[in-house]
């Protein structure tokens, strides 16, 4: 391997850091003391939830949501009311 090779080869390898900074929950700011203070998540908010949910009509995943586990789940329960009273569709 000739040595202008190697060198594209080692800035590949550094482009990857070894760990990636932890993500942060934007619904309760990412703080353990707020976990309980999460923000407004309401199954009358709809256009709040329309920017949570695919054209398909699902749910995106906490990592694309950037929601905590707490966070996701009143996501999760408030879409699914918004479902059952036909303010969000189930598909698109």
């Amino acid at each position: 391997m000739s040595s202008s090779k190697m060198k594209e080869k080692r800035k590949r390898k550094n482009k990857f850091k070894k760990f990636a900074e932890r993500a942060r929950c934007r619904w309760t700011d990412g703080r353990r003391e707020n976990r309980d203070a999460v923000l407004v998540i309401d199954y009358k908010n709809v256009e709040l939830l329309q920017k949570l949910i695919t054209s398909q009509g699902k749910i995106y995943s906490r990592k694309r949501a950037q929601a905590g586990p707490r966070a996701q789940q009143r996501i999760k329960q408030a879409i699914k009311r918004a479902r059952y009273m036909a303010l969000v569709p189930y598909t698109g």
